[in-house]
């Protein structure tokens, strides 16, 4: 039987290419954002499953949360970032009709390395509520970008692997236009 779920999409695993148009289009959000930080996806044909194609920017909605619960919500964007799940999984269908899928969630980190944090891995694989091994929330791969100073420092691309139960860094080809 073939796995149809899209969380089965090669893009989940990493191994990605990503133009440099597309790249410097993220850098650019991630530095007009600094020192807050940036978030938003990348998307590619779905024809071409390691081809990324274009960005979207998502707005940051920590600060939002922090002022309505601080409790709840104790950090503000320079150290986390929140999207808007009812606006991302909407864009998830859009591009999904259009052929076009969500491959990769981004964000920045201020003044960090470009690691992938337990708070990101608690957010993007938590465990389910029966205790079972943890799932991933969208069927992508998460591209860090880390600003240190106000200067894009480096960047990594992180997959899910099931087998470990952990986020685990991923290849991301940079490719000419």
């Amino acid at each position: 039987m073939v796995e149809t779920s899209p969380f089965a999409a090669a893009w989940v695993r990493g191994g990605l290419r990503l133009p440099r148009s597309v790249l410097r289009e993220v850098q650019a959000h991630v530095l007009a954002e600094y020192p807050s930080e940036a978030c938003g996806y990348l998307f590619g044909p779905a024809d071409d499953p390691p081809a990324l194609a274009g960005a979207v920017r998502e707005r940051n909605e920590a600060d939002r949360y922090h002022a309505l619960d601080p409790v709840t919500f104790p950090r503000t964007s320079r150290t986390y970032f929140k999207m808007n799940e009812l606006r991302l999984g909407r864009a998830f269908d859009d591009r999904e009709k259009a052929a076009e899928p969500i491959k990769v969630i981004y964000h920045s980190h201020c003044d960090a390395g470009s690691y992938f944090s337990q708070e990101d891995a608690d957010t993007f694989a938590s465990p389910p509520p029966d205790g079972g091994p943890r799932q991933l929330m969208w069927p992508t791969s998460f591209l860090v970008v880390s600003v240190k100073s106000g200067v894009v420092a480096d960047h990594t691309l992180w997959a899910w692997s099931q087998t470990e139960q952990r986020f685990v860094e991923a290849g991301l080809e940079i490719v000419d236009d």
